[in-house]
């Protein structure tokens, strides 16, 4: 079963999130890997189909993110804070910290709460402003802006991480025997409670994010359509116009008159005293 490692970072570090992301890439086999990374918003229509579909609004892709975000979230075996001064004044920072005290609370056995690793990025007064002061930093308390090649602390961060995520392979795979022999009682834990026990692989299809493809129709075709709308509009009001009465089936001009076939017989009187004279019929 695969460790999840939600990394938690200020927006404006995303981009030290991303290349951490990179380091652990040759761990994708045995770890998921995961941090704020919402699409982008969706693109408006072209201005022809604007017009054609006043009413259709294309569905945000932000929105369908967030369920499986909030999964991902809420079922993380280690969550890696990527600590700086402007992290420390962002509310989600603060709530993402918020929910794994609340998870290593409310387990049952401590080594099986979700692991909390700071990794500081420049200088801070985290300990005096944040609620991690309790956990032990990554790289010995060094931040990542002192090593002269970031590289090299990236490097490291990333050994004590696979480190840490081997522990908690070990402990889940435990967890897992026990639930699976159903010894849950001796080993002491209380399903019943939400955060009593990790996760321990079930659903894994509920992290999964598959935005719809967009819908994001040509333009030129757009306003075709339109003028094809426009020209059959008009040969409605006049459809004297020989321009558009081969598009519009009912438009017939009033100066083509229909032609009446020659007919051997001529029809019959309406009148029903009238004569009628019908033709022999041959033998």
């Amino acid at each position: 079963m695969k460790v999840n490692v939600f990394i938690v970072h200020a927006p404006e570090e995303k981009a030290v999130a991303d290349r951490l992301m990179e380091w652990l890439y040759p761990m994708r086999d045995e770890v998921n890997i995961w941090h704020y990374d919402p699409p982008a918003p969706p693109e408006d229509l072209p201005l022809s189909w604007r017009i054609l579909l006043p009413w259709y609004y294309p569905v945000d892709p932000r929105k369908l993110y967030r369920e499986p975000l909030n999964k991902r979230r809420e079922n993380a075996h280690i969550y890696l804070f990527l600590v700086s001064a402007k992290s420390l004044k962002d509310q989600r920072f603060e709530d993402d910290l918020s929910l794994a005290l609340a998870r290593r609370a409310d387990c049952e056995q401590e080594e099986l709460g979700p692991l909390v690793l700071p990794l500081l990025l420049n200088d801070s007064d985290w300990k005096k402003n944040s609620g991690m002061k309790s956990f032990e930093p990554l790289l010995g308390g060094k931040t990542l802006k002192s090593f002269a090649l970031q590289d090299e602390g990236f490097r490291k961060a990333t050994e004590e991480i696979a480190s840490l995520i081997k522990v908690v392979q070990v402990r889940i795979n435990e967890v897992r025997s026990y639930q699976m022999l159903g010894k849950n009682d001796g080993y002491g834990i209380r399903p019943a409670s939400k955060y009593a026990l990790p996760y321990l692989g079930e659903n894994p299809e509920q992290f999964d994010f598959n935005p719809p493809p967009p819908f994001r129709p040509a333009d030129w075709l757009g306003w075709s359509l339109i003028a094809l709308i426009v020209v059959i509009s008009v040969g409605s009001f006049r459809k004297n116009n020989a321009a558009v009465s081969s598009l519009h089936l009912k438009a017939r001009p009033d100066n083509i008159k229909e032609v009446e076939f020659p007919r051997e017989n001529a029809l019959l009187p309406a009148h029903d005293t009238a004569k009628v004279h019908l033709p022999p019929i041959e033998e």
